[in-house]
């Protein structure tokens, strides 16, 4: 248990930021931006993946939504400058980058879907997973998809989320992976969960 998880369960609130190379912090004045985005309440989960089927593109917010659409470019730039916007012929719209947790770095894809709702954050590593014997045991929080289960399809508010949402909820998922992997047990359920 963290002592922010240990907090929390007394009642305290221990915000968390994501840096910029995807570290999580709990105090913003050690961030290496200028501005650290703070981690948005959400809830790990597994199972089904609940994104719908990406088509239609000319119909997607990210075409129809300009307003919206720069808003999202620009808290990207902003807070993960490393990562690259993938704009197709056919009206796709992605980003691609890598997150470093301190004890680990990780190549993700994260698609903004076209009815706004929440991104899927596809790992670019095949296996992720724990060595246990002969066999690679399955993470937690990993949708049937491969996908990750960076928060629950409620937690997500297209008025004031955005992609950078996503890809902080994903550095969290990281961290939290990180310590699965090396103990052996998944050290949170997301972040603002009550206990």
């Amino acid at each position: 248990m963290t002592v922010a998880t240990l907090l929390a369960h007394v009642g305290i609130d221990v915000p968390r930021y994501v840096t910029v190379d995807g570290q999580i912090v709990l105090d913003p004045s050690v961030a290496t931006m200028a501005s650290p985005l703070r981690v948005e309440p959400h809830r790990f989960h597994d199972g089904h993946d609940p994104a719908p089927a990406r088509k239609k593109f000319d119909a997607a917010w990210w075409n129809t939504d300009p307003e919206a659409r720069a808003a999202d470019e620009n808290a990207m730039h902003i807070h993960f400058p490393n990562f690259s916007l993938y704009d197709s012929e056919e009206g796709d719209y992605f980003w691609g980058g890598r997150i470093n947790t301190g004890r680990g770095s990780f190549s993700i894809l994260v698609l903004p879907q076209v009815n706004h709702s929440l991104p899927s954050v596809v790992p670019k590593m095949k296996n992720l997973g724990r060595p246990e014997g002969r066999r690679l045991r399955r993470p937690p929080h990993l949708y049937d998809s491969g996908a990750l289960c960076v928060a629950s399809v409620s937690d997500w508010d297209p008025t004031k989320h955005t992609t950078a949402t996503a890809v902080a909820w994903a550095a969290h998922w990281f961290a939290a992976y990180t310590e699965w992997r090396m103990r052996g047990y998944w050290p949170t359920d997301g972040y603002g969960v009550v206990a």
